[in-house]
């Protein structure tokens, strides 16, 4: 009976006949209709494959598609990522393929991935690769870790609009730590379901009031009364603090207050938001810009801020000091000694903020 029209259903058709056509046709085109047919039929089959059958159907498909190539391994990844169990090695080499339009159909749509091909695929893979991992239906915990580390600003921002995506406590720490400096991920970080008191509380300090209350809304929406109260206090401190700071910025405008004086008591208080507010003030620089830096993993380039300002040794060390208590989110090392604060030079510090400011404006224009 030729391959095209046999079945299942009749009487004269067994697996391992078709199987056998399968292993001994040399045809690509042909190889790749019948591997599609053979797995729809096995798919389908309304018994179970005995054991010979399935070692065959493995045996014989494993062989095959690693002889395949270009188009034709795309078409035969797509075919058999709708399959219910497929052998782990064959799984892996499909998936890890380095052409992304061979490994997208097994990472996306294979159902019975298992997860340590999964991880091994986000260590190893390229951008692409985790791109795709990052939009599957479901992502584990141990796979959004790696995720998390290894992606670029687009597969990061893939994951965390993707709410089938799952976070363990450490990778959501990243995830928003990865979120300091862009305003699209907090954005899509506040629309989380999923957040922590903890994350929230990492989140808050960094974010806007207009995506205070929109993360204040979701709360409401998942009535959850802990996070609710917590939102509330925090947006009614957030508005007296942003008060406090407006009249420190006008005292220190007027030569009332120090400014050196302010940012050290609003550092050791943790007001890291206040004291960027200040800080960008005295050096005339943008709010965000200055809080992205401070708060950013780049230590030297904060530390030439402060010099610029020509802040004291206290100031610095009360900033040190809030860093190091916020070790799990900054990945803190050895702080600088007062010798080596000192050491730089407030003159190269200051034209560096000059050449910040040059940037700024031609970002605007």
């Amino acid at each position: 009976m030729p391959y095209e029209t046999a079945s299942l259903n009749d009487p004269s058709f067994t697996l391992a006949d078709d199987l056998a056509s399968l292993a001994a046709e040399r045809s690509s085109d042909k190889r790749v209709e019948l591997l599609r047919r053979i797995a729809e039929a096995y798919a389908t089959h309304a018994e179970p494959p005995v054991a010979t059958e399935r070692y065959l159907f493995n045996e014989v498909i494993s062989k095959l598609v690693d002889k395949l190539r270009g188009s034709h391994r795309v078409i035969a990844s797509d075919t058999l990522a709708a399959m219910k169990n497929l052998p782990d090695d064959l799984v892996r080499s499909l998936a890890s393929d380095a052409d992304i339009a061979v490994a997208q159909p097994m990472i996306r749509d294979y159902k019975a991935m298992p997860e340590p091909i999964l991880v091994d695929i986000a260590r190893t893979g390229s951008q692409e690769h985790l791109r795709v991992i990052a939009a599957r239906d479901q992502v584990t915990p141990p796979v959004t870790d790696v995720v998390v580390e290894r992606g670029d600003d687009t597969v990061v921002g893939i994951l965390a609009a993707n709410n089938g995506a799952q976070f363990s406590d450490a990778g959501m720490r990243r995830l928003v730590g990865k979120a300091r400096e862009d305003r699209h991920l907090q954005a899509l970080l506040v629309d989380r379901k999923d957040l922590s008191l903890t994350a929230v509380e990492d989140l808050l300090p960094m974010i806007n009031e207009e995506l205070a209350r929109r993360l204040c809304a979701n709360a409401a929406r998942a009535n959850n009364a802990a996070v609710k109260k917590y939102l509330a206090e925090w947006l009614a401190e957030r508005k007296k603090n942003a008060e406090r700071t407006d009249a420190y910025i006008a005292g220190i405008r007027k030569g009332d207050l120090n400014a050196g004086d302010v940012l050290r008591g609003l550092l050791a208080q943790g007001r890291l938001c206040d004291a960027a507010t200040v800080l960008a003030s005295v050096l005339s620089l943008d709010r965000d810009y200055t809080f992205g830096v401070l708060a950013g993993s780049n230590l030297q380039s904060a530390l030439l801020l402060m010099r610029a300002a020509t802040l004291s040794w206290p100031v610095a060390e009360a900033f040190l000091k809030l860093r190091e208590a916020k070790a799990a989110q900054y990945e803190y090392r050895t702080p600088p000694t007062r010798a080596q604060y000192l050491a730089l030079d407030a003159g190269a510090a200051q034209r560096v903020v000059r050449f910040a400011k040059v940037r700024q404006v031609t970002a605007a224009n």
